[in-house]
């Protein structure tokens, strides 16, 4: 079984030069919690287990030789990380609440005007101020430039834009996905799509932010018009059942897409050890990555692959995948590559969604 060890924290401030990733964003230290220290089972009435409960179980079961091979493994390999106490979390201070704005924004669109105004923004200067919290939506803003810059959107929130990249910030509903696919149709379509839905979760308060409290919302976005022969498109997914089910049976058929690999992202300390233990029923120490095809390619992808890496400090931060699949793209000169929903933003992607510049506000870097 093959892996991939990513460094997060480097990959996160490539191209950023003089800034970097404050450190210790991606430094946990310990377990949240050994298997001897979770809560013991209260007495109560044998029930049958739910479908969802036997699929769960089947699929970690499936998971946990390939897990455990890893780990094995990874004993020779991993190199432990410095011991850096992370810092104040003050990148979540003086932050924008921009789906909360955004949704300002679209009902104001809805009221006063029904007629949609695409503008594209090429951020020519070093530092560009011609953006404020309410027109930096339904926009098209690109750095076409090798060099980095910064956007002030207000004296307390100026943001870092990576060389060649584009994002587009905006919602489901508001139009801005009708103009990604204009935008991306210049490109003759992208050859990676990469997203991370906010899939529905009643204990974390980020599923409401795209508003999609349905999955099959997600019927909705264009991909069918975005994607190429030999396009590739990795959904992160839960470990519910329902929802791998969903992707595979459902979606990826819609979108015209052949699933080609399932990976999982193991999470490990900054030691090596498993954040959650391995066999938890409360909490699991990986997530899974679902990849699928249009029309498969000569490029040959493994079925099953790990990746690893330490979790962000920061609630349901995914480890960038640029470096691990690229070696699958049949474009590799130069890739169109896109990211939907997302919360930053990487040199050279399109980036779309209603929190693309989320972790690229300054309070998360330091200078060199």
């Amino acid at each position: 079984m093959s892996f991939d060890i990513i460094d997060a924290e480097q990959c996160f401030s490539k191209d950023l030069t003089p800034y970097h990733l404050i450190q210790g964003e991606f430094n946990l230290l310990k377990p949240y919690f050994y298997a001897n220290q979770e809560s013991p089972k209260k007495k109560k009435r044998k029930t049958t287990p739910s479908k969802a409960d036997i699929e769960t179980a089947k699929r970690h079961e499936e998971l946990r030789p390939i897990l455990m091979n890893c780990l094995n493994e990874l004993k020779i390999c991993w190199k432990e990380k410095n011991q850096v106490e992370p810092k104040e979390k003050k990148g979540e201070k003086n932050e924008i609440d921009f789906p909360s704005i955004q949704q300002m924004v679209e009902k104001a669109q809805m009221k006063f005007s029904d007629e949609q105004i695409y503008e594209k923004i090429d951020l020519v200067d070093m530092i560009y101020k011609d953006l404020d919290i309410f027109s930096v939506f339904n926009k098209i803003c690109m750095n076409n430039t090798d060099q980095l810059k910064l956007l002030e959107i207000t004296p307390t929130a100026t943001y870092l834009i990576p060389p060649q990249s584009t994002f587009i910030m905006g919602s489901m509903t508001d139009g801005s996905l009708e103009q990604l696919s204009e935008h991306v149709s210049l490109f003759d379509g992208v050859d990676l799509v990469v997203m991370d839905p906010p899939w529905p979760n009643k204990s974390v308060h980020r599923s409401s932010k795209y508003e999609t409290q349905d999955i099959y919302d997600l019927f909705s976005l264009p991909m069918t018009s975005m994607l190429k022969e030999g396009s590739l498109v990795a959904i992160w997914v839960t470990n519910k059942p329902k929802f791998r089910n969903f992707i595979l049976k459902k979606l990826f058929p819609s979108w015209q897409l052949e699933p080609v690999s399932e990976w999982v992202w193991l999470k490990l300390t900054t030691k090596g050890e498993c954040i959650f233990p391995l066999d938890s029923e409360h909490k699991k120490t990986y997530e899974q990555l679902i990849i699928g095809q249009r029309c498969k390619s000569q490029i040959v992808m493994p079925e099953k692959h790990v990746i690893v890496s330490v979790p962000s400090l920061r609630h349901s931060r995914k480890p960038p995948l640029q470096d691990v699949l690229m070696p699958y793209l049949e474009n590799k000169e130069k890739p169109v590559c896109l990211e939907m929903f997302a919360r930053c933003l990487t040199p050279g992607w399109i980036s779309w969604g209603n929190e693309c510049l989320k972790f690229q506000h300054l309070n998360y870097f330091e200078k060199e």
